[in-house]
């Protein structure tokens, strides 16, 4: 070990809370596995110095592998519940169910063969906070729930709802909610809101990718949608990519007193958003690992001290 590896795993890990020191996970389906890797490099050095931390989907499920200290959870959910034909079949959607069987991975994640461990979770919870995003149906509204003692999964499910992929959404108080990435993809505007000074932003995209498809707005100009019968696709459609879009500015020229460190694939993942093959997660893993453990060497210091 030289001198460097010495001093980073001796003096710059911890698992203690830094204020102002937050995380954001961006969302991705599979391609999440990338975000797994990075985590797990971090469980294996116990290294969370985040008092802050917010999760978009599949972001927020590694979030929570993560705060439950589960290393190789987040990536065996995906390699093998993600990958299961219970997940995901088309076939379902045109006999009028939803193509992600939202249910049954939920169903499995309390099961003792893949149980999230949410009391692990609780537990990290002193001086610190978790937050997942989500979009209210009725509006395309971005909201951000804080997982209550009593019901972990309820909000992390709103957070994961694929529209049009899983029917109607997820109920929570008295409104409907979908996948947090049509509202909050990137929830970083959110963390600053929340009064983070560092904000280390995981995506699953390299940093050049742009989310923008013209044809999308082309038609929510056209006469398509001047009849008030737009396809409420569109609406999702446009509304992610504008959020996406306003994230990734904010991400390049952040506010005043705001760092922003990213870590991001440097190429296209492997991965798809479902359907990736073993080998392709596995190499998507990998890579999250090697970047999260070189991340350690170059900013953990940094970290502490912001």
């Amino acid at each position: 070990m030289n001198a460097v590896d010495f001093y980073y795993e001796n003096k710059c890990t911890t698992s203690a809370p830094t204020k102002g020191v937050a995380l954001v996970a961006e969302g991705g389906g599979q391609r999440g596995i990338f975000t797994a890797g990075i985590l797990d490099s971090w469980l294996a050095k116990d290294f969370n110095p985040f008092d802050l931390l917010i999760g978009t989907s599949a972001g927020a499920q590694n979030l929570s592998s993560y705060m439950a200290k589960q290393l190789g959870y987040a990536k065996k959910s995906i390699m093998e519940l993600s990958s299961h034909p219970q997940f995901f079949n088309l076939k379902r959607s045109f006999i009028g169910g939803s193509s992600v069987n939202l249910d049954w991975y939920f169903d499995q994640v309390n099961s003792a063969s893949h149980k999230l461990d949410i009391e692990q979770a609780k537990a990290q919870m002193k001086n610190r906070r978790i937050l997942f995003s989500a979009t209210k149906s009725k509006d395309l509204s971005p909201s951000f729930f804080e997982p209550k003692n009593d019901d972990w999964l309820t909000p992390l499910k709103a957070s994961s709802a694929l529209p049009y992929l899983y029917k109607n959404g997820v109920k929570v108080g008295d409104d409907f909610y979908v996948d947090g990435g049509v509202a909050s993809p990137i929830p970083i505007q959110e963390a600053h809101a929340q009064g983070a000074r560092t904000v280390v932003a995981i995506r699953t995209v390299p940093t050049d990718y742009s989310a923008k498809t013209q044809w999308a707005h082309k038609l929510k100009k056209s006469w398509v949608c001047k009849t008030n019968k737009c396809p409420k696709i569109l609406d999702i459609i446009t509304e992610h990519e504008n959020s996406y879009e306003n994230a990734v500015s904010f991400i390049k020229t952040p506010p005043m007193g705001l760092k922003v460190i990213e870590i991001s694939p440097p190429k296209p993942l492997l991965s798809k958003l479902v359907g990736s093959s073993y080998a392709a997660l596995e190499a998507d893993y990998q890579m999250g690992f090697e970047l999260g453990t070189e991340f350690l060497k170059n900013f953990s210091c940094e970290l502490l001290n912001s």
